[in-house]
């Protein structure tokens, strides 16, 4: 059975199906209905709003010249020398403090760093002959100058955001230890506080393209070492931005940028321990590099969490272009086999900003990132380009020209991110503003789709009409490619209906790829819901043929042999009878399995649908079903009602192994429930093979399993009743009893079947049983003289009954076997063998016969002279008998006397 060779049929059935449905989409065509999307439904794209979050930032204080923000914290600072501090809490209430910076009159502040947890401030200051640092603690009211970083013009900071794991015996300007990293929630908590008080170790970059680092401690009054780390000793390659990640072991990652390069290395213990090998004679190769420099080169990294999680991404604005990628630290933390920092990359890809052909002065200033974004800051205008299409979706633009309502006061000098909140602030001289996008994901899976990230395509879709467009196109892509399987994968998991799983299939069928219809009809089965039952169960016939169709071209290919991919097939067929045994239809998949000659493959189905019964029902049909059916019943999950039912087939048709399963299983089957396939073999016309093996478990139940059903034991009876010799049946009646004595069988029923079958022995012992003893002594005559003679010994507490079974033993004994009342000994030689007989006979019955009691059944001609010897034994007997009879009344006369005399004397 092939389903390729119907298809014509099924082809003809989805047409007609095929006009169902667009007869049925014509009547629903005026309904509303929700919009579904497609790959020509226009892009929902977002919106990027600019509003005003402090009009008059300075407060009077002059212009702003720089910002930083962390934190929730906006720390502005001013032309005429202040630090302004804008906080909010949870409830967007703000708090404004100001502290004033000690500087030179001529001296300008040029840059702001604020660490991560908003509360340690370096501040860069530039006056007309020197450079000066001055380090701000949240809870100071006045900035401290750090005269070891006089001098250095500083252009980049990377502060330390996670606690460190090793126990440091100095840092530079501080001595102690610092807690275990991702220790218990305490030491996090302690390493936490560290960081809130002491500002960790901070990476100091400079425009003559030095690295140095130092630590500053808010409870000492001291100023905090200052050390070298690295100097390119270029001023080509000034420090742009730097970043520094803590990993376990007090590992350490750092990422630096300048104008023309991104390097990145790791390494450990602490900072000294990455860049010591640079330090001595190993050249720091680039991560990336670029032709042109730039002098607005600048490093973020994004983290998936808060800042305890280290960064998984990484976007490197520099000129025209911004190269990003993946980071591995997440996954690739804890091995310390890693010393170049370039294996924490996974790619790097480029994206060519809008102008990227323009000069230098129309370069991006700024960069922030958001989930799917980047915000570029330019001259006139803050852009938000798609981070995987590159394209420009959204732009606020201001200044000379602009008509369109930005809410941005004044000219735009920076862009701030808090990479706590993920909030983007946009600042001039007058204002604070925050940029805010809405809709920024909603059409993100769309794109996602175009550039066949389909991954990231399913994990944005939202709902199954958005995902059947994506494995539409993944299967639309792996078909045009040739891999015919996976585009069935693909297309089966549409579950929309379009295209229409007919045209889909027919797809398929026609793609010359066997596999690939079996692929699709697999992948439909499981994405089916509970109420697509009808079509599950078509679709799981269908499979089941295929898989059914394919196991053949196994064994032909393979002259019959059984190779690795028949047993996989075979395996895949029992796997998904098990699995899809409720959607399966019995008839239909017993037919095909029957069809396919897999019968053990229809017991595996049987056994996964709970359906033993027709499964039996099925294996009885066939010649040699018998001793499969066995192997299904000795499953422990058949019942015994089950070997009930089918017992009487099966030992029809399988006796011995019937009879062995029954005895194997023992206790568990009752053999009274197995009588009506038992008593058909105590008939007549039973073989007797068969009956033999039938009286080997009836002996088993009563012997092993000490059965005490009287219709078992009647089974017995009737059982041992045909057989040749009465042996067995003579000591099972005599054995068979209770532990009172009382036979288990029908004494009265085993007779009738005794006489019925001439089982005269056996009569005989069935009336002495039923105390019919004249009845036995009467049959055991016409059988065998010694059994009369026993026979009449058994009522051992009645005298007259044993002597009138006497007296009919001898009369038969005397009269030859003729009984009756007429009959009359004849004269002759058997005559005087019977009259010797007879005098043995008074011999043998103990004294309860005399002479006298035998002489009527002899004639009147017989001479005295053949009874001498037994009439002397009884004229003896008697004579003695009257002496005795005469010692009693001498003795008794002799007591009266006495007692009589005593009386008088009394």
């Amino acid at each position: 059975m092939d389903l390729l060779d119907d298809f014509d049929r099924v082809r003809a059935t989805f047409a007609e199906l095929g006009d169902i449905s667009k007869r049925i989409d014509t009547n629903l065509a005026d309904e509303p209905a929700a919009a579904i999307a497609s790959p020509s439904t226009p892009y929902d794209t977002p919106a990027l709003f600019v509003e005003v979050s402090a009009r008059q930032a300075a407060r009077g204080r002059g212009q702003v010249v720089a910002a930083a923000c962390a934190a929730d914290n906006v720390i502005l600072a001013t032309s005429r020398g202040y630090l302004i501090r804008y906080q909010w809490d949870e409830y967007a209430n703000e708090k404004v403090t100001e502290t004033e910076l000690v500087r030179q009159p001529d001296s300008k502040v040029k840059a702001l760093y604020l660490d991560p947890s908003g509360t340690h401030t370096l501040v860069y200051i530039k006056s007309s002959n020197s450079y000066e640092v001055q380090y701000l603690h949240g809870s100071w009211n006045k900035a401290r100058p750090l005269a070891k970083l006089k001098g250095l013009s500083v252009t980049a900071v990377g502060w330390q955001k996670q606690p460190t794991s090793a126990d440091e015996t100095s840092r530079p300007g501080t001595a102690g230890s610092s807690k275990g990293w991702g220790g218990s929630a305490k030491a996090d908590a302690e390493q936490a506080s560290d960081l809130a008080v002491s500002t960790g170790d901070v990476i100091i970059g400079t425009a003559a393209g030095s690295l140095h680092i130092t630590c500053q401690d808010s409870k000492s009054k001291r100023e905090g070492g200052t050390s070298l780390l690295l100097d390119f000793k270029d001023k080509h390659k000034a420090i742009c931005s730097v970043e520094q990640e803590v990993l376990p072991g007090d590992r350490r990652v750092v990422f630096v940028a300048t104008p023309t390069a991104l390097y990145i290395a790791a390494g450990g213990p602490r900072l000294q321990g990455v860049f010591a090998r640079f330090q001595a004679s190993a050249t720091w190769e680039p991560l990336l590099e670029v032709g042109t420099p730039s002098m607005y080169s600048q490093l973020h990294l994004t983290r998936e969490g808060d800042l305890s999680t280290l960064p998984s991404r990484f976007a490197w604005l520099v000129g025209s272009v911004l190269l990003h990628g993946h980071l591995l630290l997440p996954q690739l933390a804890k091995d310390d086999s890693i010393i170049d920092g370039q294996e924490y990359v996974a790619d790097a890809r480029q994206l060519l900003l809008p102008g990227a052909h323009a000069g230098p002065e129309d370069e991006a200033h700024a960069l922030a990132c958001t989930e799917y974004h980047y915000l570029l800051l330019y001259a006139d205008r803050l852009v938000a380009v798609n981070q995987v299409s590159g394209k420009v979706v959204a732009e606020v633009n201001w200044g000379p020209g602009t008509h369109t309502n930005s809410n941005v006061i004044g000219t735009p000098l920076g862009l701030l991110q808090d990479a706590t909140s993920i909030t983007t602030h946009l600042w001039s001289g007058e204002t604070l503003h925050e940029v805010t996008m809405t809709s920024e994901g909603k059409d993100m899976w769309r794109t996602y789709m175009e550039y066949r990230d389909y991954n990231n395509a399913l994990k944005l879709a939202a709902g199954s009409a958005q995902r059947d467009i994506v494995y539409q196109s993944m299967g639309t892509d792996a078909a045009a490619g040739g891999d015919f399987k996976a585009a069935g994968a693909y297309y089966g998991r549409i579950v929309g209906g379009q295209p229409p799983f007919e045209e889909l299939a027919l797809m398929l069928v026609d793609s010359g790829d066997p596999e690939a219809l079996q692929v699709f009809l697999s992948t439909k089965l499981q994405v089916l819901g509970p109420n697509d039952k009808a079509q599950a169960t078509m679709v799981s016939a269908w499979l089941t043929e295929l898989i059914l169709d394919q196991i053949n071209r196994d064994l032909l290919a393979a002259a019959g042999q059984h190779t690795v991919a028949y047993t996989q097939h075979v395996a895949q067929l029992r796997q998904f009878l098990t699995d899809y045994a409720s959607v399966l239809n019995w008839n239909t998949t017993t037919a095909l399995l029957e069809s396919y000659g897999r019968l053990h493959e229809l017991e595996v189905f049987a056994d996964a649908k709970g359906d033993q019964e027709a499964l039996l029902e099925y294996l009885m049909r066939n010649a040699d079903g018998a001793k499969r059916a066995l192997g299904v019943l000795r499953k422990p999950s058949v019942g015994p009602q089950l070997v009930y039912k089918f017992a009487p087939q099966l030992l029809a048709t399988a006796t011995t192994d019937t009879v062995d399963f029954f005895i194997v299983s023992g206790s568990t089957l009752d053999p009274r429930q197995l009588l009506p396939a038992l008593v058909r073999f105590g008939e007549p016309g039973a073989a007797p093979a068969q009956r033999d093996q039938v009286l080997r478990y009836v002996s088993f139940a009563m012997d092993q399993l000490r059965c005490d059903d009287s219709a078992v034991a009647n089974l017995a009876v009737s059982l041992l009743s045909l057989e040749e010799s009465e042996g067995r049946l003579l000591d099972f009646l005599a054995r068979a009893r209770n532990p009172l004595g009382k036979p288990l069988f029908d004494a009265k029923y085993a007779l009738r079947l005794a006489k019925e079958r001439n089982r005269r022995h056996a009569c005989v012992k069935l009336l002495c049983q039923l105390g019919l003893f004249e009845d036995a002594v009467s049959l055991a005559l016409d059988v065998d003289l010694g059994l009369a003679k026993a026979v009449a010994n058994m009522p051992e507490d009645d005298d007259n009954l044993r002597r009138k079974l006497w007296l009919g033993i001898a009369k038969h004994v005397v009269q030859g076997g003729d009984d009756t009342a007429d009959a009359v000994p004849q004269a002759g030689p058997d005559q005087a063998a019977r009259i010797k007989l007879a005098v043995e006979f008074l011999k043998e019955a103990g004294g309860l016969l005399k002479i006298e009691d035998i002489l009527p059944f002899f004639p009147d001609f017989v001479t005295i002279d053949n009874f001498k010897g037994a009439i002397t034994d009884s004229l003896t007997r008697y004579n003695k008998q009257i002496e005795e009879l005469k010692e009693e009344m001498d003795e008794a006369t002799e007591i009266a006397g006495a007692q009589l005399n005593c009386n008088l004397v009394l």
